[in-house]
């Protein structure tokens, strides 16, 4: 089962001594008349006995918010729900938590402290995915990335990078989870950071643990759990055991698993950490099903979703539903089974679905915004094109006229007087001088057009399929995106109306400036068609797509459009229909490779301009589905220049379908690029490939 080393990385990383005679002297210092020495008493002593003794850590940090609200101090006040939202994350409660945390940062925005800001938002961001809200959770850690990348504080972006590491951890992709862990590691290394750098070996070994690279999880994961012991980061080190039990799992070795599952669970409750207890318990519950145990393993299960449903922990209420259900198929209890596989489902299109509703303006108003961004960057290339083209016409023919000047000059001086050569050697750096100053010119044009590019290109990025939504909403996938130029005419795209999830990958006509222009407007068409529109089916989604571009566009007998795939996937039902313009979904079961229909047209003015297709889906779990242009098997390359083809591509995703989608994805990158070797790419290349 899928571990989660939820780490909660509050940018505090000091540990302080709690011997009696430290407490007694914070205990004094709550009596002083000084209000800004007595409330840092009150939030030391609520850190420190957060882990030992969270009642009295919250008796302190509700007397600093009782006592800063009197003072109107904002800065103070702030802190205090802020240390309450600590105790309530180590206590369980994330509703509570998180009404804290918010209430904290809203003060924090408005006093303009950057890193406290940071620090509001990686609490917020660390309970998001507690609860499954993963979307929320990536969104937030990477503005706090953000901000201390900019603040260039090195301790700061290694603890965001692990957080960012595990989050990826959680769903599965490995690669992006170790990129961003490996930058942390690297960083700690060589800050010397005691306190981060176990948490990037942690989650490394979890990482490997996935990977099925049992040795490589073992070394990692116990030497992070000694680090841990070694700063008294209990919490911390629970997870470790945890992890551990898991590897031993997979080897085999129940019995040594359960020695770790229960010594995981031992530190938490001396700790008071219920979401370790939640966690850990449901895992030692799979063990006694595996031994058959069960009216044990249902005992623990039952109190672990009481505790997890009381405080709102959507993330370990899913997975004890699905161990109950497990339970229940094992002791042939098909009434139970179903009962809890149905609040599974439930739970899981709740943590996946309900975050989409809210961003629904926000991201309409970003489109709108960067849709006028675009035509302001058109408008601006297309000027500096033709100041360009000017340039260079007058740049060019005034150096040729230098040249035959000088060539015509050299001539006649060689029937001249010695006395001359003075003059000869004036102007001749007068011509260097010329010259030199038109060729920066030039650069300085050139310069100035591939900004506008660039910054088209931003505009663009910021258009496509976001990582955010595709984790809400596919589950394991991978997009395999490598423009020809700066800018693509090929773009993925995604949004939800009426808990209908849509994603697009398509191939617009041409490449580089004039492919993104095309993009671009296909997008804002296809957004116009669902959003506007309320089109449901994907087939009338093209069909109106078409209409437009044909009015916008085709007055000029142009046939500008784009070949591409539309799939629609019922967010309740999750039934799944599609659209397909020249390009063929595929999908590959237990290695067979089905071709999908297609309608053999675009999505523009072409010769044949029927009614586009709804076409149904239908897959078994397990299947994988694969979107993808024409640059990839159009690529020339080997030994003798030829195309790759859509057969050996259609083979290599069929040989790697079972792989995990990271493996898939740097396996047809590689290929493709040894197969390019020094050749030129000829076309954008996008692939997206989906676990059913």
């Amino acid at each position: 089962m899928k571990t989660l080393l939820i780490l909660f990385l509050f940018f505090s990383y000091q540990i302080f001594s709690q011997d009696k005679h430290f407490l007694d002297s914070l205990k004094v210092l709550t009596q002083s008349k000084i209000d800004t020495v007595r409330f840092g008493a009150y939030t030391e002593l609520t850190w420190v006995l957060k882990e030992t003794n969270k009642e009295e850590a919250l008796q302190y940090a509700n007397t600093l918010l009782e006592e800063t609200t009197k003072t109107s101090n904002q800065k103070w006040i702030a802190q205090g729900y802020n240390d309450l939202g600590i105790i309530y994350i180590k206590t369980g409660d994330l509703n509570k938590a998180s009404n804290n945390i918010e209430k904290s940062l809203a003060i924090r925005n408005k006093l303009g402290v950057k890193k406290d800001i940071a620090s509001s938002l990686s609490k917020l961001a660390n309970i998001e995915t507690e609860k499954g809200q993963y979307g929320k959770a990536l969104e937030k850690h990477l503005k706090v990335l953000k901000i201390f990348e900019e603040l260039d504080n090195k301790q700061y972006v290694a603890h965001t990078c692990n957080n960012i590491g595990q989050l990826y951890n959680n769903i599965n992709n490995y690669t992006l989870s170790n990129s961003y862990l490996m930058k942390a590691y690297r960083i700690e290394k060589e800050i010397n950071d005691v306190y981060g750098l176990p948490i990037s070996l942690a989650i490394m070994g979890s990482n490997y643990s996935d990977l099925q690279q049992t040795d490589s999880a073992l070394k990692y994961l116990n030497e992070s759990k000694t680090l841990f012991k070694n700063i008294e980061d209990y919490t911390s080190y629970a997870a470790a055991c945890n992890n551990i039990g898991h590897v031993y799992r997979k080897l085999g070795k129940s019995e040594k698993g359960i020695e770790y599952y229960l010594e995981a669970i031992d530190v938490s409750k001396q700790n008071g950490d219920t979401s370790g207890i939640i966690l850990y318990e449901n895992n030692y519950a799979n063990v006694l099903i595996d031994e058959e145990k069960y009216d044990e393993a249902e005992k623990i299960l039952l109190n672990a979703s009481d505790i997890a449903i009381r405080f709102g922990a959507k993330e370990s209420s899913l997975k004890i539903y699905l161990s109950l259900t497990s339970l229940y198929i094992h002791n042939k209890n098909s009434e139970k089974a179903d009962f809890y596989f149905d609040k599974y489902r439930a739970q899981k299109d709740s943590i996946f679905s309900n975050e989409t509703s809210m961003r629904f303006s926000e991201a309409q108003t970003r489109f709108e915004v960067d849709k006028k961004d675009l035509e302001l960057a058109k408008n601006k290339a297309d000027k500096e094109i033709e100041k360009n083209k000017i340039y260079i016409t007058y740049g060019a023919l005034g150096f040729f006229i230098v040249l035959f000047s000088l060539a015509i000059w050299a001539f006649i001086q060689k029937k001249k007087s010695a006395h001359l050569l003075g003059n000869k050697n004036i102007l001749l750096e007068n011509a260097n001088h010329l010259i030199t100053h038109q060729k920066e010119q030039l650069t300085e044009k050139q310069k100035e057009i591939v900004d506008s590019i660039n910054y088209a290109k931003k505009i663009q990025n910021a258009l496509l399929a976001s990582e955010e939504i595709l984790l809400e909403n596919l589950g394991e996938h991978f997009i395999l995106f490598k423009p020809k130029d700066i800018v693509s005419g090929d773009f993925t795209w995604a949004t939800i109306n009426d808990n209908l999830f849509y994603l697009a990958c398509c191939d617009s006509t041409g490449h580089g400036v004039p492919g993104a222009f095309m993009s671009l407007l296909n997008i804002g068409f296809l957004s116009e068609a669902i959003k506007e529109r309320n089109i449901k089916e994907p087939g009338k989604i093209f069909d109106y797509v078409r209409k437009r571009l044909i009015e916008t566009i085709g007055n000029d007998d142009q046939k500008d459009g784009f070949d591409g795939i539309l799939i629609c996937v019922n967010l309740e039902t999750r039934q799944i229909c599609y659209a397909a313009a020249n390009n063929s979904p595929l999908v590959i079961r237990n290695k067979e490779i089905i071709h999908l229909n297609t309608n053999k047209m675009p999505v523009g003015d072409g010769i044949k301009t029927d009614l586009f297709d709804t076409f149904p889906l239908h897959y078994e779990k397990g299947d994988s589905l694969y979107l993808y242009t024409d640059g990839y098997p159009d690529q020339f390359g080997g030994e003798n220049g030829k195309k790759f083809k859509y057969k050996p591509l259609e083979q290599l995703l069929s040989d790697y379908s079972d792989k995990p989608v990271s493996t898939q994805k740097e396996k047809l990158e590689s290929v493709f690029n040894e197969w390019r070797g020094n050749l030129e790419q000829v076309d954008d290349v996008c692939i997206i490939g989906v676990k059913l």
